[in-house]
């Protein structure tokens, strides 16, 4: 299932996980679910646009590095 590719592979958890630890760094919060970064849909409580553009690009490179690998 492409989900478990993305987003549930132990090999790919560490990645995901060191990207949400650098979004707590930046005190941005958001819950740890596969659909804001595989599918960019983010809680409606989140209104800020400058977090979503940093955290969607953020994504993207997670995506791009799982990919390479």
């Amino acid at each position: 299932m492409l989900t478990h590719y993305w987003w549930e592979c132990k090999l790919v958890q560490p990645l995901w996980e060191a990207v949400w630890r650098f979004f707590k760094e930046l005190k941005v919060k958001l819950p740890f679910d596969p659909a804001i970064p595989l599918l960019i849909i983010y809680p409606k409580e989140k209104k800020s646009l400058y977090q979503k553009d940093v955290c969607t690009c953020m994504f993207i490179a997670a995506v791009f590095t799982i990919a390479k690998m």
